[in-house]
């Protein structure tokens, strides 16, 4: 969600003017991160004509006002993968000019678009299969499986529900190409149809998520109260899962029914370059010095934010190489801008799903939107 810009985040972002007229870097980057640039910066800096500063910004906060002070805010910075087209298309971003090796194959495309690459992978993300061990050992090899009874999905958001689309034949954009989209094909309205007979089930959680605005808070709730042996939900609510004393266990999303992958939806954030720096040069030389392997497993253990870099080495069992193999398997959002026309028709579409509709009717429409309201940008 954007967030609006308060005007002291205005004031600290502006702080950054006098460095950048001395062709100085201003990183701006949210306050978790301030250590971890901070000392790169000072290496960096060393033998330098110019130096790298660091300041603290939302990174949402940062972006909402970029269109408006442009060069007037940090040189260098932090963007979700899915932000790429669109900043690009504007100009507001710069390309690396380097390019970025040593990463999962999700992670360098999430970074590219029409060829050239527009960010270093820093941290990835995507939702799992998180599942009590103390009611099951392990992952099962298929969705379809489990009993309705036995576990929950948030299906009427498409950032859970992506991936549903795929392990059943089905696609967004065909390499890319926002021409060619495949949300209402024959193996698309597969996958609507295995959403819907869930909420048909006749099981009352399923019956309640219904309602998208709860369902969120229900999946949890009954996770947490051990009725649901597992759900699909994102590392981020690892935390509140083991708070309320259940025995988690992590890894990627099975198959639907073994005929398709599921490639969950991958996100992936890194750094970029102000399209309006005063020293672009600068910043891709800074850019291009946090590249490395040793970096990235720095970033990793000051952070314990998943790097999609190949040189760092999770513990097997372990979250964070759960997280790391479905990234590295999954679908990364795409960078192109016409994706953000898929949200909220998708959105409108899988509500209706959820609430009996004819799945072919409400793909159609959905589509329908989508490329009408692609036509329009």
């Amino acid at each position: 969600m954007i967030k609006k810009i308060s005007l002291a985040v205005s004031a600290a972002l502006l702080l950054s003017n006098t460095a950048m007229a001395a062709e100085n870097i201003v990183i701006g980057v949210e306050k978790s991160y301030v250590p971890y640039f901070t000392e790169l910066a000072e290496q960096f800096n060393q033998g330098k004509d110019f130096k790298v500063e660091v300041t603290a910004t939302s990174m949402f906060d940062l972006l909402a006002a970029l269109p408006t002070q442009k060069g007037n805010i940090a040189d260098i910075f932090m963007i979700p993968n899915d932000r790429i087209g669109e900043l690009a298309d504007q100009h507001l971003i710069a390309p690396t000019n380097f390019t970025v090796n040593g990463y999962t194959d999700a992670a360098t495309n999430a970074s590219t678009y029409n060829g050239q690459t527009y960010m270093l992978p820093m941290s990835t993300d995507t939702t799992l299969f998180l599942y009590n061990k103390d009611m099951i050992k392990e992952a099962p090899k298929t969705l379809k499986e489990i009993p309705p009874s036995e576990w929950a999905a948030k299906f009427t958001d498409f950032y859970f529900t992506g991936g549903l689309f795929m392990s059943n034949g089905g696609y967004i954009f065909k390499d890319n190409n926002p021409q060619d989209i495949g949300l209402n094909t024959p193996d698309a309205i597969k996958a609507g149809l295995a959403a819907q007979g869930l909420y048909k089930s006749g099981v009352s959680h399923w019956t309640l998520m219904q309602d998208d605005t709860v369902a969120y808070d229900i999946m949890m709730k009954y996770f947490m109260e051990g009725k649901l042996k597992a759900i699909i939900n994102g590392p981020w609510a690892i935390a509140d899962i083991e708070k309320a004393g259940i025995n988690v266990g992590a890894a990627p999303i099975p198959s639907w029914d073994g005929s398709h992958p599921y490639k969950a939806l991958t996100g992936t954030k890194g750094m970029t370059v102000n399209g309006y720096s005063d020293n672009q040069e600068g910043a891709r030389e800074f850019i291009k010095f946090l590249a490395t392997p040793e970096n990235a497993n720095k970033w990793y253990t000051d952070t314990r934010e998943v790097s999609p870099s190949l040189s760092v080495n999770y513990k097997e069992g372990s979250l964070h190489k759960a997280i790391f193999d479905a990234t590295n398997i999954g679908q990364p959002m795409p960078s192109i801008p016409e994706f953000m026309k898929v949200w909220g028709p998708m959105k409108t579409g899988l509500a209706q799903i959820a609430q009996g509709q004819d799945v072919k009717a409400v793909l159609d429409a959905a589509v329908d939107t989508i490329e009408i309201d692609i036509e329009d940008m």
